[in-house]
């Protein structure tokens, strides 16, 4: 409950910005750094962080959905401090670090059996980019000439331009997609707003036509299909049912297409399943892992392949079979390290088996934000939440874009010691795998407190 005692606000004490003159904060108005200066944070423990002057947020999203075993984890910091020791990074071309060899195998142990080559680079977009790559010098190699990617509506894979290329969000990717190359797209499969006008419980995956069409008339020019699992996080935690993931894998088996699955923020636990591909028992052809993976601590990612991809390169130098990538902090010892002790943790943790009484739990008490007017949907899978924000409950009206309703909300939650950052008008949670009963209800509380207080505060504003 210490969290619930942090007090801080914004419009009684709007800061003069001097200490941020230097910053360029990532996704964030310049003028609401001014107008509500950031927290600075000193240190962090499990769920909470901790300012300089000792107040304390409970951090509901993870730090970027990162920090799946919270902040300062004895066993992640044990080995970090250990291997630093040691040597802090080597190039991995003729050499390679100890950790970086045994994350191999750690990782291996948990992955699925089909899924065995493993390329790191330095964080989800990296990830995205490298499997990318490995499409298209895959069907090169082959004698194809395919340099097209279907993805979906609503989604995001990163912000470097390859990845930015097959997102579909237009605040993030328009002015992007109208100066670089703008890949193909199927429609979201975004059940409160479905694209077909179908129900979720009642469909057949109908919003997965209009990708069956592209394959149908494209599909020699398709490299592969690139796709969120389960979970479209950025665009607001659009949740979908089991059956849409499992078309989208029947439709590219069906015209043999490659399948690329974005587990960065689903993976590892998160939807209730090791990978949120487990849902439809589906194994990807290439499969993208980041965030958790070193519990939040550093950069780290990983692209793993099956083996008929990985086979297509092997080679000598006369083949000219080689993947050229690489980044300079492929396999860092230290992340490594991390990502060993990570590994470690979801398996002596048994995540994510001994999660399911907590899913459940937070599932109930989500769809208590139901009984506001304000509120148009709940939806949770795993230890993912999120409730959608709407003018009118019964038609679905958006707010009025600069009515920033849920931008406000999270700075009232700010005031009790709540870190949750919108995604539009979603607020969604993200909290770590060990959030205890009373800390998630404390989370919720704070929630539900800061979104009354927003209400009356907002209210005339919303009619």
């Amino acid at each position: 409950m210490e969290a619930a005692n942090a007090s801080r606000s914004c419009s009684s004490a709007p800061g003069t910005g001097d200490e941020f003159d230097r910053i360029w904060m990532p996704f964030t108005y310049y003028q609401d750094t001014l107008d509500c200066p950031p927290v600075v944070i000193e240190r962090g423990s499990g769920i909470y962080l901790f300012d300089k002057n000792g107040r304390g947020y409970i951090d509901a999203i993870g730090s970027w959905w990162v920090s799946i075993f919270g902040h300062c984890h004895p066993v992640i910091n044990a080995s970090i401090k250990d291997q630093l020791e040691k040597i802090e990074h080597v190039l991995m071309a003729g050499f390679i670090s100890e950790p970086a060899l045994r994350l191999s195998q750690k990782l291996g142990s948990i992955l699925p059996e089909k899924a065995s080559r493993i390329f790191y680079s330095d964080d989800g977009s990296t990830a995205v980019e490298v499997a990318l790559k490995i499409a298209l010098q895959y069907h090169h190699l082959r004698g194809q000439k395919r340099t097209l990617f279907v993805a979906l509506d609503g989604g995001y894979h990163g912000d470097t331009l390859g990845a930015m290329s097959v997102g579909s969000i237009p605040q993030y990717h328009t002015i992007f997609h109208d100066s670089f190359k703008k890949q193909i797209f199927a429609d979201s499969p975004y059940c409160y707003r479905c694209p077909a006008g179908c129900n979720p419980d009642t469909c057949n995956a109908e919003c997965m036509n209009s990708l069956e069409r592209i394959l149908q008339e494209r599909n020699s020019e398709i490299a592969g299909c690139i796709f969120e699992p389960m979970v479209q996080g950025a665009a607001g935690m659009r949740i979908y049912p089991q059956k849409v993931l499992t078309r989208i894998f029947d439709l590219c088996r069906e015209y043999n297409i490659l399948t690329i699955a974005d587990e960065v923020a689903m993976g590892l636990g998160r939807t209730g399943k090791m990978f949120a591909c487990d849902h439809a028992g589906r194994v990807p052809d290439i499969m993208c892992l980041a965030k958790g993976l070193t519990g939040g601590y550093l950069p780290l990612s990983a692209t793993v392949v099956k083996d008929f991809i990985f086979n297509e390169f092997n080679g000598d130098f006369r083949s000219g079979k080689i993947f050229n990538h690489g980044h300079s902090f492929t396999g860092n010892p230290l992340a490594a390290a991390a990502a060993c002790a990570s590994i470690d943790l979801i398996t002596n943790y048994n995540i994510p088996a001994s999660l399911q009484n907590t899913i459940e739990r937070f599932a109930s008490k989500l769809k208590e934000f139901l009984n506001y007017e304000i509120v148009g949907d709940v939806r949770s899978l795993g230890m993912v939440g999120a409730f959608e924000l709407v003018k009118n409950k019964a038609t679905k009206e958006k707010l009025p874009p600069d009515s920033r309703f849920a931008y406000k909300l999270s700075l009232k939650a700010r005031e009790f010691g709540l870190l949750i950052r919108p995604l539009g008008d979603v607020i969604y949670f993200m909290p770590p795998f060990t959030i205890t009963n009373d800390q998630m209800d404390n989370m919720l509380f704070l929630t539900h407190k800061a979104l009354k207080e927003t209400i009356n505060a907002e209210l005339s504003h919303l009619q």
